[in-house]
């Protein structure tokens, strides 16, 4: 109930000043241009329309400073999340380029040994590929969303080997439609 207050708190406040205004104006016909009698409603057609329009015209103008508060506090939400998510990404970009770089010590360990399976070597290769080219996907991200964000990564068709030790088993994944 606080925060629906909160949301319309420009309204609110300028409902009460046109209140105010149309009390004042009343008054000041009573005690200054000395009507007969104080009339909260003008019998005067002229003297209703253009209380009834200054009236309308500030209550319209607290609505639209509560739809603009609203759209900007959305904005500012938006940003907010947007700063959050780049310094995420930028944080993964660190841990995992650190991760990719040392891996790259295992690599190298494997190339020196002859009895280490090339297919593996390659395997491993596509694999850090794959790592790399996710995370740069991952990273260009414009409009972020919940939907972007997992179709940046989802799997595509990607053809892959698949290794069992002494076969050269060659098999398609396609992404399930």
């Amino acid at each position: 109930m606080n925060s629906h207050i909160k949301e319309k708190k420009y309204s609110i406040a300028t409902i009460i000043i046109a209140l105010v205004f149309w009390f004042f104006d009343t008054s000041i016909h009573y005690f200054v241009y000395g009507e007969p009698h104080l009339e909260i409603i003008p019998k005067d057609f002229n003297e209703l329309w253009m209380r009834s329009v200054i009236v309308f015209l500030i209550i319209f103008l607290g609505i639209y400073a509560d739809l603009s508060a609203k759209k900007l506090l959305e904005k500012e939400r938006e940003l907010e999340a947007t700063r959050i998510y780049n310094s995420m990404i930028f944080a993964n970009h660190h841990i995992l380029n650190n991760l990719l770089n040392k891996m790259q010590l295992f690599k190298m360990e494997a190339l020196r040994s002859d009895d280490f399976d090339q297919e593996i070597i390659e395997l491993y290769d596509r694999v850090i590929e794959e790592a790399s080219s996710l995370i740069k996907q991952l990273s260009m991200i414009k409009n972020i969303s919940d939907e972007n964000i997992l179709a940046s990564i989802a799997p595509k068709s990607v053809e892959d080997t698949i290794y069992t030790p002494g076969s050269t088993d060659t098999r398609k994944y396609v992404d399930d439609e």
